[in-house]
């Protein structure tokens, strides 16, 4: 290959990166941008009473936005409007909005359940830019000699995280919009079985790792810009993927309590000194996969945050980790892997273009992660 035709290609490579970094610092808020919260349903039977307490982001329903979608909450005026509203502007709208609720959620324990509105918890308004979560009580009477309940979610709600309280075994399970629940038992005994458990969290943590946030894909490609090798990629993943599920365990049992911000945060300049090794020490050593291991760490209790949103089962805790924490590791293999092949076809059978390429992403990535940082 002659020296112009590298040249042109390496102007290439530089604009690409460029058009690159200007895309992603164009979502530079993504770490810090509302998303709806998960809805979560506890449910409980006292003195004949059903009870259904739903934890619930109100403004971004009544705001008419889908909680699983992807859209921002800050992009929505009428979101924007609700979210300034004190507790006691927004409960009639949150009252009203539970009248329709209540009829769309499907409730049966032998027969239909007729479900009344029982009031409704709203926090201050605070700081704005951040979620209000409120929790909002139904109730209705359960017919004598009932044993069991089965629960339709009504489309258009995004998914549902159900919860049993107050018995032995309690019932816990994730549904999307429109599903129904399996047959309940209203005296317990309906825990999740290991194998049903790794189904509801594995497929959780492999779609928060690919879709869910560009922090963790900016990492994967500060983790493989180091080489465009397939065994240092490897290692780093798999010494980053066990820091993440010891720090899971560690958040989620709350043995380490840090504020979620400032381990984004930490993870940020993490990213930065990890691109800047990059260009200073070409190979992998022992001390970095200690680093790596170490932000993994830090990534798994940021992700612990989301793991308690979700609801984890008290009674198979271990099993929830597990399924959470390997469908993340999958997500990441998944990214570094394309990442790998992306790098590997643009710098051939060249060391030459395949160092330059390292420095290039690794240059990046720094200058993404700093721009994040610096808006954060």
């Amino acid at each position: 290959m002659s020296d112009s035709t590298l040249s042109t290609l390496v102007l290439r490579i530089k604009t690409n990166l460029i058009a690159l970094c200007a895309v992603l610092s164009s979502f530079g808020t993504a770490g810090t941008a509302q998303t709806p919260a998960p809805t979560v349903l506890d449910f409980w039977v006292r003195s004949d009473t059903l009870f259904l307490e739903i934890t619930l982001n109100a403004e971004a329903l009544l705001a008419g936005l889908d909680p699983s979608g992807s859209a921002k909450l800050s992009e929505s005026s009428d979101y924007r409007t609700l979210r300034r509203l004190v507790s006691s502007e927004l409960e009639p709208r949150v009252k009203a909005y539970a009248g329709t609720l209540a009829s769309d959620l499907q409730v049966q324990a032998d027969d239909p359940l007729a479900l009344s509105y029982e009031g409704v918890r709203i926090p201050v308004v605070g700081d704005p830019q951040t979620p209000r979560i409120s929790r909002l009580l139904l109730a209705a009477p359960v017919p004598a000699g009932a044993t069991s309940l089965r629960l339709t979610w009504p489309a258009g709600l995004g998914p549902l995280v159900m919860r049993q309280q107050d018995v032995d075994a309690p019932y816990t399970g994730y549904l999307m919009a429109g599903e129904t629940s399996p047959l309940i038992p209203l005296q317990g005994g309906a825990a999740l079985s290991l194998q049903q458990t790794l189904q509801v969290f594995f497929p959780q943590g492999l779609r928060y790792a690919l879709t869910g946030d560009l922090q963790l894909i900016l990492l994967v490609v500060a983790l493989v810009a180091l080489s465009f090798h397939l065994r240092p990629v490897a290692s780093q993943i798999l010494f980053v993927s066990g820091g993440i599920m010891i720090g899971l365990a560690l958040g989620v049992s709350g043995a380490v309590a840090v504020l979620q911000v400032m381990l984004v945060r930490a993870v940020t300049v993490s990213i930065v000194v990890l691109a800047l090794w990059n260009l200073i020490l070409r190979r992998l050593h022992v001390l970095r996969l200690v680093m790596v291991f170490g932000i993994g760490g830090l990534v798994g209790l940021s992700l612990s945050y989301k793991l308690t949103d979700l609801g984890v089962p008290p009674d198979h805790l271990p099993a929830a980790l597990l399924g959470y924490g390997a469908g993340v590791a999958g997500g990441l293999s998944a990214v570094a892997l394309a990442v790998l092949a992306f790098g590997v076809v643009l710098s051939g059978q060249s060391q030459r273009r395949h160092g330059r390429l390292c420095v290039l992403t690794s240059i990046s990535v720094a200058a993404i992660a700093v721009y994040w940082f610096l808006l954060g």
